[in-house]
C-alpha cells in the first residue's frame, strides 16, 4: 500500500516558504508531496532523500532540510552531494576535524544486507560513529553524535542533549520511543542516546519474528536499523541475539583540540 501524507505533515508543510523555494530552486510543494517519505522527512527536520532542483541556471539533485525561523515559519536549505568519503580523507564537522579514529572507522564501515522486502542493499554499516565527540562551538564545548547522510555523503552532527531529550524524560526514563513496534526500555534509550548500538527483537505484521540492530542517526534524527560487522558475525555464528544486547565499546570522548580522554 502506498504511503499517504498525514494531516499532521500537511499542517507542517503549510509553514514552509514555498514561494521562495520554487523561485530560487524550482522545487514546488507539489514536487515534494509526490514522495510522502520526503515530505515527512522535511517537516520533521531530517535531511531528506534527494530532490531534483531545476532552474535556467541550475540542474542538480539536492537534499532538503527545513529550519524554523523567528516568525514561526520554516525556511528550507539545500545540500548538494559530496564525493564519497574514504579512509584517506579527513572528516570534518562544523569545520573541525574528527580526530577519533574509532569514530571515523565506524562512520566509514560499509555493509550489504537485505531490507524488509528482501531487496539487496549496500551502504554505511553504522548509523553513527558509536560514541559522542566533543567540539568547541561558539566558545563552548558541546558533545555531538555524528553520522554520514548516505544520499549526499555529508557528515552531519546532532547535539547529544537534543538526542537525550528525544529519547529520555527529565528523570532519565525512556519516553516510549521505538522502532518496528518495539518500544525501548530505559537502558536501551540511554544506550542509544550515547551512540551505542542496541539489539531488539519483535514480530512483523506478517507474523515473522525478527532480530535487528539499531542506532540513532543524526542526519535522520531518529533511531534506524544498522548493520555492523559484529552483529552479522554473531548472527552467522548462531548466537541468540534476542537475549543478548550488544553495545559499542567503552565510550571515547574527543575534545575540541583533538585530545582523547
Amino acid at each position: 500500500m502506498e504511503q499517504e501524507i498525514t494531516k499532521d505533515v500537511q499542517e507542517k508543510l503549510d509553514k514552509i516558504d514555498w514561494k521562495t523555494l520554487e523561485q530560487k530552486y524550482g522545487i514546488s510543494r507539489k514536487t515534494v508531496e509526490q514522495s510522502p517519505a520526503i515530505a515527512s522527512q522535511l517537516v520533521y527536520g531530517q535531511m531528506t532523500d534527494l530532490v531534483y532542483a531545476c532552474t535556467p541556471e541550475m540542474n542538480a539533485m539536492f537534499s532538503l532540510r527545513a529550519y524554523p525561523t523567528q516568525d514561526g515559519d520554516w525556511t528550507v536549505k539545500l545540500y548538494s552531494m559530496e564525493k564519497p568519503k574514504t579512509p584517506a580523507d579527513t572528516l570534518y564537522l562544523y569545520n573541525q576535524p574528527i580526530t577519533s579514529q574509532r569514530v571515523k572507522d565506524a562512520l566509514l564501515e560499509r555493509a550489504s544486507w537485505e531490507d524488509g522486502d528482501h531487496n539487496k542493499r549496500y551502504g554505511y554499516a553504522n548509523a553513527n560513529g558509536g560514541r559522542p565527540i566533543s567540539l568547541e562551538i561558539n566558545g563552548r564545548k558541546q558533545d555531538f553524535l555524528v553520522s554520514i547522510h548516505q544520499p549526499t555523503n555529508r557528515v552531519v552532527g546532532m547535539p547529544v542533549d537534543l538526542v537525550k531529550s528525544y529519547l529520555l524524560d527529565k528523570e532519565g526514563h525512556s519516553k516510549g520511543k521505538g522502532i518496528y513496534g518495539v518500544k525501548f526500555t530505559d537502558e536501551q534509550a540511554k544506550a542509544l542516546s550515547e551512540g551505542n548500538a542496541v539489539v531488539i527483537s519483535g514480530t512483523r505484521k506478517s507474523g515473522e519474528k525478527f532480530t535487528c540492530c539499531v542506532q540513532f542517526d543524526a542526519a535522520q534524527r531518529q533511531v534506524v536499523a544498522c548493520h555492523p560487522s559484529w552483529f552479522k558475525e554473531a548472527m552467522k555464528a548462531g548466537l541468540d541475539m534476542s537475549k543478548t544486547q550488544e553495545q559499542a565499546p567503552k565510550q571515547e570522548v574527543q575534545t575540541g583540540k583533538g585530545r582523547k580522554i
